[in-house]
């Protein structure tokens, strides 16, 4: 087995397994996943590559600051007892690599999204009306772009810069079939154009051990019909081993931290927050120009402003084509 061989296959899945979530008050969520090609990865040719990936993220916990609470401990002014919001997005990247420098991706989110939330009475505090919303959408749009500094032969590091856009493209008027349209956070686009910049390193240990970190924040440039969500930063590090030539185990601790919404129509006392995970995977080549992966993402510490729906788990299975 040779050192390049061990190389390519740790870093296929190493860049893609880099999850976060995203807490808002009614649990809206996804994960955002980095494929290797568009963001860390060590390529010596120009091509095309695809990334399909499918996400489960169910939000059915209900959080104060640092604390799992039940409905029964709700605030007395609380308006509604929030059930559970459950996603299931299918994540399509298209890649285009013009040089081993240079690469730009397309990421098109397809969201299917289950919310369920139980209004409360502000007269006698009993429950009242129980409200859902079920949709499938396509959500924001991200153009991205990477620049990966000159490669070292005498050097088992690598950096990378990377930047693009994310587009208002998602629906932001989704109704449930009573005609009540959901909060700004439920919706499958924010209706903002957002500045997304990044950073990544990578360093290899030895034949068939790597080490990643990883930067991005993402800002909104404005407001949308009075919504503007709060700035994110999400800071990753990573370890592959490669057990064969065919498969390699994963591990990362992801950190996420999201400021407050604003505007007329968010929640800035119910949003944002900040959140820690371990999250173990493993990969498998499937022939030369195919990786199948799954990654388990475990929350270890969670804090967030106000009572938040956040998950217990999270979980992704995908899988990544070069052409």
């Amino acid at each position: 087995m040779t050192s390049r061989l061990i190389r390519v296959l740790t870093f296929s899945v190493l860049g893609i397994l880099t999850a976060t979530a995203a807490e808002a008050s009614c649990g809206a969520a996804s994960c955002n996943l980095l494929n290797d090609r568009f963001a860390l990865g060590t390529w010596d040719h120009a091509g095309w590559s695809v990334d399909l990936r499918l996400e489960s993220v169910v939000q059915d916990q209900l959080r104060q600051g640092t604390k799992n609470i039940s409905a029964d401990e709700l605030p007395e002014d609380e308006e509604a007892v929030e059930r559970h919001t459950r996603n299931l997005n299918l994540v399509t990247t298209l890649d285009y690599a013009m040089s081993p420098q240079w690469s730009f991706a397309l990421r098109l989110p397809l969201v299917h999204r289950d919310h369920a939330h139980d209004l409360i009475d502000e007269d006698t505090g009993e429950l009242g009306p129980h409200e859902r919303w079920r949709y499938s959408r396509v959500g924001d749009v991200q153009a991205l772009a990477r620049w990966q500094a000159p490669v070292d032969p005498n050097s088992d590091v690598v950096w990378a810069l990377t930047g693009g856009l994310k587009l208002p493209t998602g629906s932001r008027a989704v109704a449930n079939g009573d005609g009540s349209v959901a909060e700004r956070s439920l919706q499958p686009g924010t209706g903002t154009t957002d500045l997304i910049l990044g950073a990544s390193m990578r360093m290899v240990l030895g034949l068939s051990d790597a080490l990643n970190l990883q930067a991005t924040a993402t800002q909104a440039l404005g407001e949308s019909d009075g919504y503007k969500p709060g700035h994110r930063l999400d800071i990753s590090a990573g370890w592959a081993h490669a057990m064969s030539p065919g498969w390699s185990l994963l591990l990362q601790a992801n950190w996420s931290q999201r400021g407050r919404d604003s505007g007329a129509e968010a929640e800035p006392e119910l949003s944002g927050g900040r959140s820690l995970s371990l999250s173990p995977g493993v990969s498998v080549a499937a022939g030369h120009d195919d990786v199948v992966y799954a990654l388990l993402q475990l929350p270890v510490y969670q804090q967030v402003n106000g009572i938040q729906l956040v998950p217990r788990h999270s979980l992704a299975f995908g899988w990544t084509h070069s052409f």
